[in-house]
This record gives C-alpha cells, structure tokens and sequence, in this order.
C-alpha cells in the first residue's frame, strides 16, 4: 500500500478512541475521572450534535452520521488531552512531531534524488517529493502546524538544541514540498514569532537558516514552481494559479445560495458537489476549467465556507462562538494562540486540516491546552453503578469504532481492487476477453451491493461501467440512473450519457454529456464516438452563449 493509500484517518480514529476510552475507564474506577469544563469545551462539544442533528434534512443521512461520529472522537480525544498535566502534552507533542520529522526526512531525501519510495505510478512533478505521509500538501501542514506548540514549548534558554534541529528540519520540509499554501503559512509563523520575540538575534539567525532552507528548495525543483506560478500570475489564469480551487469554492458558495438557513448536511458537500458546480456555471452561461478527467471534490479546500455549506446559519453561530472562546482565552496564551492562528489560517481557507488526519493531530494538541487553560472540570461521576455502566458502554464504543474502521477500510481495498480489474478489462483488445472480464466484476458487486446501501451509489457506477464495457448499454443505462439517482455524480451521469448514446437515443445522451463536460470540459475527449464528440462541442458552445443572452 502506497503513502498516498495510508489508512491515516482509520488508524487516528481508532487509536484515539481505544486510548481515551481505556485512560476513562482507569480513572473510573480510580474515581479520578474529570470533564473538562469551559466555554472553548462546551463550544466543541457542540459541533458533533449539531451536525448529527443534520441528518434530519441531509439528502444522505449516513454521511451526516458518519461525519459526526468522527468528530465526536476527535473532541473526546481533545478533552482527554485537556485532562493531561502539560507533561503528558508535551511528550504526545514530541511523538508526533517525531513522526512528523521521519516524513520529512524521506521528503528530503527524495528531492535530493534518493528514491526511498517507489513512485513509478505517480503523476511526477513534485509529487515525487512524497515522505511516508503521502501528498507533499498534506505532510508540509503537518509541520507547519507542529511549529506553534513546538515554538511555545519553553523557553529559549531551556530548549535544547534537538529541538532547534526538528524545527528546522520541520520548516525544510514545508519549503521543500514545492506548497504555496504552506509558504504561506511558514512565514506567518515566522513572522509573528520574531515580532513577539523582539531579539536581532532571533531575526538574524532565523535569515541565516531561511536562506539555507530556501537554497535546498531552489536546488529541489522551487524554481520552476516559482516560473509556472509567475507565468500564471502574467497571464491571468487565476484557476490555474490556485490549482482548480475555484471549483470547490463556488459549489459550496451555491450551497449557501440555495440552503442559507440549514446548510446541505454535515459530510454532504461530496454529494452536493457536481449539482451545486453545474447549477453555478449554468446560472452564469459558464463552462467549467478542468483540464483533467478527475473533476469531482471531496472537500471545499475552504474548510470555513464547507463548514457553513454544510450545516448553514447554524454553522455560522459556531464559528462565531469558536472565535469569542478563543478570543476570551487570548490574554492566557497569546504566543500560542497568535502562532497556531498564523499557521492554520492559510490552510484553513486554501486547504482542509480539518479533514485530514495529518491536520486534525496537531490542531487537537494546540486545542487541548487551550482548553486545559479554562481550568474549568466539571463534577466527578459519583455513582458506582454509573462509573460501570460507562465503562461497559466506553467499551462497546471501542469495538463500534473499531469494526466501522475496518468496514471502511476494507470497502476501499475492494474499491480499489474493483477499479484495477475495471482498468486491465479496458484496455484488453479481445472483446471476448474484456466482456468475461466485466462480468466477472459486475457480479461480485451484484451479490453485495444490496448488503451495503452507504456504498450502493459507487457500486451502481461500477456495475454501470462493467456493462458498458461488456457491449450492453441497455441495462447499463438503468445502473447508472440508479446510481445518478443516489448521489448526482458526474461520473454517473457521464456513464448515463454514453449509454444512452450505444443505445441510439442520442438526443437524451446529449442533454447529460451537455451538462458533464460544461463542468469538466476535459471529459469531452473520453467520448469516442467522433460525431458524438463534436456534437457534444457544439451544444456546449450554443447554450453557453444562450445563457449568456449573445445574437
């Protein structure tokens, strides 16, 4: 399994929860067990409720469900951490930053061309710049994010030089991953740790490093990055400059258009993702920019403005009531508040370190001590028969967590197994070959998809996919209206388009292709069928300028 295919989230979600629930059940019985109180602890607590109370109106239930469990284990695990004496924190810390700190040295080491990782499969470019934590992105927010509790430790005549040495190596890292938004981040970081430092040494030895950091980025690759960003940035092609950002931004900004009061549903953004885009660019007489076949987004990369397509007014309250619990603590850490503020910003509105292992880890420890300074605990469970009961529940929740982790889990393998024998099927030249193939997919999937409703819309899609390729788009229409049906993908709905269009009614395949290829005009070169293609073109071009009102 590739860095990139890493159960990280899975392994974080389990962990977290076995950890906290057997530390709670010894304290339990210890009678030593206490709830940390406070306005930042409240505020927290009631981001899970919120979004399992959106499921009453989420067009897919489960993925409310499932996105509030997720978040509540998150927040057990900040609370837990609050409960901690700042020892405790401060070796969690060091642990994760140890992780943090192996990662990148595999990234180093691959930028200097030694190949510690395998990427022959990869898409190239900076990507080959992968440590074992996966995406560039991914793993240079981990270590900016590390910095601020790492920086606030202790101290500056009390931190030992190893530490100096991992910060170091941290920022190298996010300079070397070839990031702007991490670029970003770093130098908010830096900046506002020199300027509450106020030493001319810290600066001056802060520029010696930066410029050696910089120096071993330049020699990596930044200095193309830096010509295709300043080239971009010449031509206006803004899309481009910030990587197809554009497309998660304004999907969530027609959620919040069309649900301003109840938001679409905690986890529902993937679900509402392609209608909301193709309702924007058709409202507009626009036509999407991809330039790749993959056009779908999981995530806004604006984990503000999901947050509030998501859950609406009521996510608005929450921020609101997050920023005046952090402002309220302001005064009791300002160091480490002000850094960790510097540092998630720019991935909060350019990223989504709320939705990422690699974010929420860092962010935990920052919030854990923040809530520890409210020093607010509320009463101990004085009941014997209670203390039990909980602990017998902590445990069942164990074993839940644990078998839906591994649900999971084990559906992505077989999504990915699905996927690979779909792809050599393609690409086989004997059709009879290629059909036994497909159906050999397509029933393995028949046999489970009515055990796994949460996973029906993929499967659909697959089966959809298998009976194309096995010639008979008759039956594969009415798979992929199904699976269109469950979740408006695009995906499903190009499928929908190709079977109409095998199964000669063409005038209906063209209304679905019209509608994909405006949101990813890149897919019009998947369309075989040359007549078809041009077709396809040309309506796209006539209700673009019809939308637009042109002679």
């Amino acid at each position: 399994m590739s860095a990139f295919r890493a159960p990280k989230a899975a392994l974080a979600l389990f962990g977290i929860t076995t950890i906290v629930a057997l530390a709670t059940i010894g304290r339990l019985q210890r009678d030593r067990f206490r709830l940390p109180g406070g306005r930042l602890a409240t505020v927290l607590v009631a981001l899970p409720v919120l979004q399992a109370t959106s499921t009453l109106w989420s067009h897919f239930p489960r993925a409310a469900l499932s996105a509030a469990v997720t978040t509540a284990v998150w927040v057990a695990g900040i609370l837990w951490m609050a409960t901690l004496d700042s020892g405790d924190r401060d070796r969690i810390l060091k642990w994760c930053a140890a992780g943090a700190a192996i990662s990148a040295a595999v990234l180093l080491l691959q930028a200097a061309g030694v190949r510690v990782i395998d990427l022959t499969a990869s898409a190239g470019g900076r990507f080959e710049l992968t440590g074992l934590a996966g995406n560039p992105a991914d793993l240079s927010m981990a270590a900016v994010l590390l910095m601020p509790p790492l920086l606030c430790r202790s101290s500056d005549s009390s931190r030992r030089r190893w530490e100096w040495c991992l910060l170091c190596l941290l920022a190298a890292a996010a300079a070397v991953s070839q990031t702007l938004t991490a670029y970003a981040a770093l130098g908010s970081v830096l900046l506002v740790w020199l300027v509450r430092a106020r030493s001319w040494r810290l600066w001056l030895g802060t520029a010696v490093v930066m410029a050696a950091v910089l120096a071993g980025a330049l020699i990596s690759g930044l200095d193309q990055r830096l010509e295709r960003t300043r080239a971009q940035l010449v031509s206006g092609n803004l899309y481009g400059l910030l990587s197809a950002r554009t497309d998660g931004w304004t999907a969530a900004a027609e959620m919040v258009l069309n649900r301003p009061v109840t938001g679409v549903g905690a986890g529902n953004y993937t679900i509402a993702f392609y209608p909301s885009q193709l309702e924007w660019l058709t409202s507009r007489g626009a036509t999407g920019q991809r330039g790749e076949s993959r056009t779908h987004f999981e995530w806004a990369h604006s984990d503000p403005l999901q947050h509030v397509a998501e859950l609406g007014l009521v996510g608005w309250a929450w921020l609101i009531a997050l920023g005046w619990a952090l402002l309220r603590l302001w005064p009791r850490s300002p160091n480490l508040i002000g850094l960790g503020l510097a540092a998630t910003a720019p991935f909060l509105f350019f990223h989504y370190p709320t939705h990422l292992a690699l974010g929420l880890l860092p962010t935990a420890l920052v919030t854990a001590h923040l809530v520890a300074l409210d020093e607010q605990i509320a009463p101990p469970i004085r009941s014997r028969w209670l203390r039990s009961i909980t602990a017998i529940g902590l445990l069942i929740v164990v074993v839940a967590v644990g078998m839906w982790q591994m649900r999971q889990l084990a559906l992505d393998l077989w999504r990915g197994d699905l996927e690979r024998r779909l792809t050599a099927a393609q690409a086989a030249t004997d059709r009879t070959q290629r059909a036994a193939a497909a159906s050999a997919v397509e029933l393995q999937v028949m046999r489970r998809i009515h055990r796994l409703p949460g996973a029906a819309p993929w499967l659909w899609r697959v089966v959809g996919r298998a009976r194309l390729l096995r010639d008979d788009p008759r039956v594969a229409e009415p798979a992929f209206r199904t699976a269109h049906t469950l979740w408006p993908h695009e995906e499903a709905e190009f499928g929908l388009g190709l079977a109409l269009a095998a199964g000669g009614r063409r005038n209906e395949a063209l209304v679905h292709l019209g509608n994909v290829c405006r949101v990813n005009r890149s897919l019009v070169r998947r369309i075989e069928d040359p007549d078809l293609r041009r077709t396809v073109l040309d309506l796209m071009k006539a209700r673009s300028s019809q939308l637009r009102g042109d002679p």
